[in-house]
C-alpha cells in the first residue's frame, strides 16, 4: 500500500511515518520544513519504502501513481510557531486540508485529517465527549480590526501594521487588571467585502463580522466577548473604556550627570518632585544654550548660558505658587522674571532639550510604567499647563504627547478621547472621560453601520483575549480573535464525504508528548524540561489548578493507525484521560530532572482553558479496546532522558 503523510517531517508526523513502515506500506513523505527537521527521518533516507517530498500542501501537488491513504498532518502545532508562521498556519489548515482532500478524491484514497482538543476552546462540558461542539467562536476570518487601527502597547500606540513579536500589548486581565503581554501571533488577512462600524462620539471602529467585541448586554451584570454580528440591542449595551492599573512605585529619578559643569549637579532626586516639574516643563518649558562673549583683561572669551525655562504669567499668581514651590524642592538655583522661572544648568538642560520642541514633546516609556499615585502628580502638572480651565481638555501638538496623556489617564481609571482642534495650527485636544457620571466610562454602542472594505485586516492573539484599541483618537477595550483553522479543516473534511463520498476519518489530538519533541516548542511540557534543565523556575500560571491530559506518543500513533481502517467518519478522541494539574505535573518533572529549580506563579490568562481531559469510549469502542499503555512516569521519564541528550549533544 502507498501512504502520503504531510508533515512527516514533524513530531508525530515521524512518529506515523516509523509505524507505517513497519507494517509494509510505502511513505511518501510531504513537508516544507518550516517546523518540521529532516533529523526525524535521517534513519530512513535508506529504507526502500521511503521518499521525501519538500512541499508546501497549501499548494496543489500531484503525485504519480496510485495512493491508499492521505493522512494530513501538516501544521504548526505550537504557540511559537503560531507566532513565527501566523498566514501559513492558516493556509495549512484551509488550503492544504482542501489540496490532499481533493488528492484523496482523486485517487480514491482513505483519508484521515488531524484535528486538535482546541476545538473544544474552555470547555464547559468535563470530559469532552466528541458530541460537544465546543466553547468557541466556529465562524469567519481571523483578521478582526481595519488597517487604520492601533492598539496600546508597551512602547505607546502603534498601528497592527508597526506590530512586532517583541512588542508587549496592554490586555484586561482577571477582576480588571491590565497586564502586558507578548502577543502569541500576529493575524494579517487580506479582506474584501463588508466590514460592521460602531461610530458615534465615543467609539469608531471597523471590524469583520465575526469579530468579538467587549460588551456588557443590557441586564447583564459582566463583560463578555460577542460577536460583531450578532442580533443584540447594541444600543442598549455598554462598552468599557477604563480598567485597574497597579504600576511600579518609583522612590528617585536618576538624572544623568554631565562634563564640565559649573552649576552644582544632582544625580538623584525624588520621584515625586521630578514628576511635578517635569510635567511643568512638558506643557510650559523650554531649552536653549545663549551663546555669550566675555572680554576679560583684554582677552575675549566664548561661554554658553545653559538655559532651562518654565513660562508662567503673574496674571496667574497660584499656578505661579506651585511653580515656584516645585522648584524650590528640586534643588537647583532659579530667578523668577515677569512671565516666566530661568534656571541655569548644564545638567537639566542636557537632559531635557530632548523634550523642548512642541511637536516633538513625549513621555518616556519608564514613568508611564509607574503607579496611579505617581501618574497623578504627572498629570496634574501637564493639565496646570495645558489643560483647560475646566480641567476637561488637554491640549497639544504633539501626536506622542496625546497618545501618552490618553494612556496616563486610562492608567488612572480614566479615559481619554483625541480631537483636532485647529487643522491650521495642527493643535488637538484630549477629552478627559472621568466617573462623574455612571456611564461615562460605560457608554452605550450606537447603531451598527455596514461599509464596504477592501484591503488588510488586523488582529492579535494574546492570553487574556482582550485588547486596548482607538480609531479616530476614540479608545476602548475590545476583543481579539481565536484559531478557527482546525474548525475549518474538520467542515470542509466532512463536507468532502457528504458530497464527494470520500473516505474521511477525524482524530482530535490531546496533548501528546514524546521523544522529538522540539525543546523550544512553547508547550507545557517542553517549556517545564527546559526550564528544569536549565535550573530556572517553572512558570506556573494562576495557582497550577487547571488540569490537562497528557498521552505519550506511541499510544496515539496506535490509535490513529487503528482509526484508518475503521469505517467511522464522525471526530474521534485520542488522548490520555489520566488527568493531572498543572502544579502536580510541574513538581514531577522537577523531580524527574533532579533539579533544584522552584515554582514561580505567574498570572492566569483569562479563557485559558480549566481542564481538559478526553472521553475516549468513543475510540475504545470502536478501536477494538484501544487504551493508552504508557502511563505518565514511565513516558515523562523516556521524554526527560531524551531532552537531555539532545542538550548534551548541543
Amino acid at each position: 500500500m502507498r501512504t502520503v503523510i504531510t508533515g512527516g517531517a514533524g513530531f508525530i508526523g515521524s512518529h506515523l511515518v516509523e509505524r507505517f513502515l513497519a507494517e509494509g506500506h510505502e511513505v511518501i513523505v510531504v513537508d516544507n520544513l518550516i517546523t518540521g527537521s529532516l533529523s526525524n527521518l535521517e534513519h530512513l533516507r535508506s529504507h526502500s519504502d521511503f521518499s521525501f517530498i519538500r512541499h508546501d500542501i497549501s499548494h496543489p501537488l500531484e503525485i504519480d501513481g496510485p495512493i491508499d491513504n492521505v493522512l494530513h498532518f501538516a501544521s504548526p502545532a505550537s504557540p511559537v510557531d503560531y507566532l513565527k508562521f501566523p498566514i501559513q498556519t492558516l493556509k495549512v489548515g484551509s488550503l492544504g486540508t482542501h489540496n490532499t482532500l481533493g488528492l484523496a478524491k482523486l485517487k480514491d484514497a482513505r483519508f484521515l485529517l488531524a484535528s486538535t482538543s482546541e476545538v473544544y476552546g474552555d470547555p464547559e462540558m468535563h470530559p469532552q465527549r466528541e458530541e460537544y461542539w465546543g466553547n468557541v467562536n466556529p465562524v469567519g476570518v481571523r483578521g478582526c480590526f481595519s488597517a487604520d487601527t492601533e492598539i496600546l502597547t508597551g512602547d505607546g500606540w502603534k498601528l497592527f501594521s508597526e506590530l512586532t513579536p517583541a512588542d508587549e500589548v496592554l490586555t484586561l486581565g482577571p477582576f480588571g487588571l491590565m497586564q502586558y503581554h507578548r502577543p502569541t501571533e500576529i493575524i494579517q488577512q487580506r479582506y474584501i467585502g463588508d466590514l460592521i462600524r460602531f461610530s458615534n462620539s465615543k467609539v469608531d471602529l471597523l471590524v469583520t463580522p465575526n469579530h468579538k467585541m467587549y460588551v456588557r448586554p443590557s441586564g447583564e451584570d459582566a463583560f463578555r466577548l460577542i460577536e460583531a454580528y450578532q442580533g443584540i440591542t447594541w444600543q442598549k449595551a455598554e462598552m468599557l473604556k477604563s480598567g485597574k492599573w497597579q504600576g511600579e512605585e518609583r522612590a528617585a529619578f536618576h538624572l544623568p550627570l554631565v562634563a564640565n559643569a559649573k552649576s552644582p549637579q544632582q544625580a538623584s532626586i525624588p520621584m515625586d518632585v521630578w514628576l511635578e516639574f517635569f510635567g511643568y516643563f512638558l506643557s510650559e518649558g523650554s531649552t536653549y544654550g545663549q551663546v555669550r562673549q566675555q572680554v576679560v583683561k583684554g582677552k575675549r572669551y566664548q561661554s554658553i548660558a545653559y538655559t532651562v525655562l518654565i513660562s508662567q504669567s503673574r496674571k496667574q499668581p497660584e499656578k505661579r505658587a506651585k511653580i515656584r514651590e516645585c522648584l524650590r524642592r528640586l534643588g537647583y538655583k532659579f530667578h523668577e522674571e515677569n512671565a516666566q522661572f530661568r534656571i541655569l544648568s548644564k545638567q537639566l538642560y542636557s537632559y531635557l532639550r530632548q523634550f523642548g520642541k512642541a511637536r516633538e514633546k513625549f513621555v518616556p516609556r519608564e514613568l508611564l510604567q509607574l503607579t496611579p499615585r505617581q501618574l497623578r502628580i504627572l498629570f496634574d502638572a501637564l493639565m496646570l499647563g495645558d489643560g483647560s480651565a475646566d480641567g476637561r481638555k488637554f491640549y497639544s501638538s504633539s501626536r506622542a504627547m496625546l497618545g501618552a496623556v490618553q494612556e496616563i489617564l486610562l492608567k488612572l481609571g480614566m479615559a481619554g478621547t483625541v480631537q483636532c482642534k485647529d487643522h491650521k495650527r495642527g493643535t488637538y485636544a484630549v477629552f478627559v472621560v472621568t466617573d462623574q457620571k455612571k456611564d461615562f466610562l460605560t457608554p452605550l454602542f450606537p447603531r451598527r453601520q455596514v461599509e464596504w472594505y477592501d484591503g488588510c485586516v488586523w488582529c492579535v492573539n494574546v492570553p487574556n483575549h482582550v485588547v486596548y484599541v482607538r480609531r479616530q483618537g476614540k479608545a476602548l477595550w475590545c476583543g481579539n480573535c481565536y484559531d478557527e483553522s482546525k474548525r475549518f479543516g474538520e467542515a470542509i473534511t466532512m463536507a468532502y464525504h457528504r458530497e464527494h463520498g470520500v473516505n474521511t476519518h477525524l482524530v482530535r489530538i490531546f496533548n501528546t508528548y514524546g521523544p522529538k519533541m522540539r525543546l523550544d516548542d512553547g508547550r507545557v511540557l517542553p517549556n517545564f524540561v527546559g526550564q528544569a534543565l536549565r535550573g530556572e523556575p517553572l512558570s506556573v500560571y494562576g495557582d497550577g489548578s487547571q488540569t490537562r491530559s497528557f498521552c505519550f506518543v506511541s499510544d496515539l500513533v496506535e490509535g490513529i493507525y487503528r482509526l484508518l481502517w475503521t469505517d467511522f467518519h464522525e471526530p474521534v478522541n485520542l488522548g490520555n484521560p489520566d488527568e493531572v494539574t498543572i502544579l502536580e505535573f510541574a513538581k514531577e518533572i522537577i523531580a524527574l530532572t533532579g533539579t533544584k529549580s522552584s515554582i514561580a506563579y505567574k498570572p492566569l490568562p483569562a479563557d485559558d482553558p480549566k481542564v481538559r481531559k478526553p472521553d475516549i469510549s468513543r475510540a475504545q469502542k470502536l478501536l477494538n479496546n484501544w487504551t493508552p499503555q504508557v502511563n505518565r512516569h514511565d513516558g515523562l521519564a523516556r521524554t526527560v532522558e531524551y531532552f537531555k541528550r539532545r542538550v548534551q549533544a548541543t
